[in-house]
């Protein structure tokens, strides 16, 4: 990790969208540890889909960081009954990380997401972050 790098350590609010046509956005919360450039953390969320109910999910997360770029693998632990991998790239923008994610063993499931550390997370509504991805 360079000197220069934010630490990505703490509690990160998020919402991913998805490419297909009709797909209902999701709200996720994303606890980061960053140790040098390797991330790990825990997820949970309530993962919403057009034709079936929300589940709450909870997933591990491994990646790393190099300079503003911020990659990670979140797997889902079978809660909710997923047990999938989902690749996340993103870039850091100051208390953001913004990206596109992907399903390797989907392919056609794809997307955009947001995250925000915590408290600046708090003051934006979901309509302002939806704007945004």
């Amino acid at each position: 990790m360079t000197t220069d790098q934010t630490d990505l350590t703490g509690v990160w609010d998020g919402l991913y969208s998805y490419t297909q046509a009709g797909e209902l956005e999701s709200t996720f919360t994303a606890i980061l540890f960053q140790t040098g450039d390797a991330l790990s953390g825990t997820v949970h969320e309530t993962m919403r889909r057009r034709f079936f109910r929300s589940v709450a999910t909870r997933a591990t997360l491994e990646g790393g960081v190099d300079g503003l770029r911020v990659n990670f693998a979140k797997t889902y632990d079978g809660s909710g009954g997923q047990s999938h991998t989902v690749i996340y790239d993103g870039r850091l923008s100051g208390d953001e990380i913004e990206g596109v994610w992907r399903i390797p063993s989907a392919p056609d499931n794809t997307g955009r997401f947001l995250m925000i550390r915590g408290r600046k997370a708090e003051t934006r509504s979901e309509a302002q972050i939806l704007e945004r991805i």
